[in-house]
């Protein structure tokens, strides 16, 4: 599974802050005891911590804006309805799996792949938050699958979405 940006930001920070803290602990080892090495560990600590925190901070609004401007670049160039009508299809190709019309006709590596699948288009980055959104909650209502009117209803309201952000974007 990949992780997002602004996660591996955060966790590569961390792992920053944990070096210098480590650094900085040696350094005061090395000047002179246990007690200068956690002296010399809080204070490196304490400023790789600033550091990140205003690093943090300027990236993640870098990283926002950037998704903002692939986003609209994806809407300029058309990809928005597209990688939209992709959504649409694989979920409704995954309910189709789920609630299958002849019972026993889809096993459970097929149904177990279009889930993958519709998961994995439904979180691509240049979709609009709200088909994203909707993807979600038709495909969490499809994961109970316990109710098929409710499946139904949860993609009619996702066809919707789609319709209404191509709608949008003319």
């Amino acid at each position: 599974m990949m992780v997002g940006l602004p996660v591996r930001v955060y966790v590569f920070s961390a792992l920053l802050v944990a070096v210098w803290t480590a650094g900085g602990g040696l350094v005061g080892l090395s000047w002179g005891g246990a007690g200068w090495a956690v002296l010399a560990a809080v204070a490196a600590g304490l400023v790789s911590c600033a550091g990140m925190a205003l690093f943090v901070r300027r990236e993640a609004a870098s990283v926002r804006g950037e998704r903002l401007r692939r986003l609209r670049a994806a809407e300029d160039r058309g990809e928005t309805e597209g990688t939209a009508d992709a959504v649409l299809m694989a979920v409704a190709l995954y309910r189709a799996a789920v609630f299958p019309i002849v019972a026993g006709s889809v096993n459970t590596e097929e149904q177990q792949a279009r889930r993958t699948i519709a998961y994995r288009i439904s979180a691509y980055d240049s979709l609009p938050r709200q088909v994203r959104l909707s993807a979600a909650e038709a495909l969490e209502v499809i994961d109970d699958g316990q109710d098929a009117e409710a499946a139904r209803t949860a993609l009619q309201a996702l066809t919707m979405t789609v319709y209404g952000c191509r709608h949008r974007s003319r």
